[in-house]
């Protein structure tokens, strides 16, 4: 009876350490899903009416990840909210974020133009060409947490009559743009491409005023553990070249990257 005992726990506690390294090795084994939070910003990163995700960004990304024979998992978060998950490691990576951004370890790919100007009501008259100085006497808004160019920083820390909102969770961005509409403010500034399409898409009485008043690049924001992966992802667009990234950029907007970038 002893030994029958002895043989029971014998085998008990082999299959408890089984288990054990079981579970010890799945944990150490390296997944093939890599996590993506974003805020939505057509034509670089959004949904499309099939709920499938689309744009340049999110091909450049894939593109490269199924080389590397790894899957991405794309997950819609506020701004501000998607850099607090990278940096805590529930996600992996920010795209797109503007560079000049400390908190995340950046990529050396560019993922988005950020071309900014001023968007107002139809029924404001302004004198072109448009400056920040010609919007000095306005209320104008800028969103919460977004890194802008210096020259625009500069001008909004002295600037009297500065909003800073966020975009709501209605994945279209329209908070800022009704916002105008009911004269709540006077000028938004934000992506002249985005506001553009959006303008027209929802017929609003605004108007994208030219020229644009500041540009900066947005790349992918890694966590900092990931450097490995943000190279092996560099290295394999950078393999790609200029001419695939034309072909995606002129299949979302009908325009080579050299028309946002300016060179």
């Amino acid at each position: 009876m002893q030994r029958a005992v002895s043989v029971v726990i014998h085998y008990g506690v082999i299959a408890v350490l089984l288990v054990l390294y079981g579970t010890l090795s799945h944990a150490a084994a390296p997944s093939s899903t890599i996590k993506i939070c974003y805020e939505p910003w057509d034509p670089y990163i959004f949904k499309d009416h099939q709920g499938e995700m689309r744009g340049i960004a999110v091909e450049l990304m894939n593109a490269a990840l199924n080389d590397l024979g790894l899957i991405a998992a794309y997950e819609e978060l506020p701004f501000k909210r998607c850099i607090s998950e990278v940096q805590s490691g529930a996600s992996d990576i920010a795209v797109p974020i503007t560079e000049g951004r400390d908190k995340l370890l950046h990529s050396r790919t560019i993922f988005a133009h950020w071309t900014l100007a001023a968007i107002v009501p139809e029924s404001l008259s302004i004198e072109g060409p448009v400056t920040l100085e010609k919007l000095d006497d306005l209320s104008v808004l800028i969103i919460s947490g977004y890194v802008y160019p210096d020259n625009i920083t500069r001008w909004a820390e002295t600037h009297q009559d500065i909003v800073e909102i966020t975009y709501s969770a209605d994945g279209e961005g329209m908070v800022p743009f009704r916002m105008l509409e009911f004269g709540r403010a006077d000028a938004f500034i934000e992506d002249n491409f985005w506001s553009a399409n959006l303008i027209q898409d929802h017929d609003l009485a605004l108007r994208v005023l030219e020229p644009a008043l500041g540009s900066s690049v947005s790349v992918a924001g890694y966590r900092n553990e990931l450097a490995g992966l943000r190279d092996d992802i560099d290295r394999v667009l950078a393999s790609r070249g200029q001419a695939f990234r034309d072909e995606l950029f002129k299949k979302y907007t009908g325009y080579a990257e050299s028309f946002f970038s300016g060179q």
